[in-house]
């Protein structure tokens, strides 16, 4: 069947073909991918420069002094000449695992006592480790780690030493 006019699904006959109003839709010779009704201004659009920008676009050239290239010789082997950077008399101090290990003393090993004393411990060394008093954060999170350390093996074997008398009962 041979159709000299383009027919729409629903039967009627378009001059422009296709689905739509004759003559292809609004606006008149448009739509999406057409310019805008003024034309389009010299150099928009995505991806061109903005009004005003400088002539070639894009981000110019490297800044100022840069980084420069690699050093003579290139970069040495892994570890190599430059030392590592000082953190201070007495390293950084890792003041959250002992808070952590403090709330899983008191709380999941049923271990209230050391626990809470960790938590205090390290809430301690939280707050020296900011006033900058290394040394002293330092101890007290060794000690908070030390009572939750303690609070969590003496959870876990009055759990086991429970559990056994419990099955010793029951038997």
């Amino acid at each position: 069947m041979m159709v000299d006019q383009p027919m729409g699904a629903n039967g009627i006959v378009h001059a422009a073909g296709g689905y739509g109003p004759p003559g292809g839709g609004y606006p008149p010779g448009g739509g999406y991918g057409g310019p805008p009704p003024g034309g389009a201004p010299p150099g928009g659009g995505y991806g061109g420069p903005p009004p005003g920008a400088p002539p070639g676009g894009g981000y110019g050239g490297p800044p100022p002094g840069g980084f420069g290239g690699p050093p003579p010789g290139n970069f040495g082997p892994p570890g190599g000449p430059f030392p590592p950077p000082a953190m201070g008399p007495g390293g950084d101090v890792n003041t959250t695992l002992p808070l952590v290990l403090s709330i899983i003393a008191g709380t999941l090993c049923c271990c209230f006592p050391l626990g809470i004393g960790g938590l205090v411990y390290s809430l301690q060394a939280n707050t020296a480790k900011k006033m900058g008093d290394m040394a002293t954060a330092q101890s007290k999170a060794k000690t908070a780690l030390i009572m939750a350390i303690v609070g969590m093996v003496g959870g876990v074997i009055t759990f086991t030493v429970l559990g056994v008398i419990q099955a010793m009962q029951n038997s």
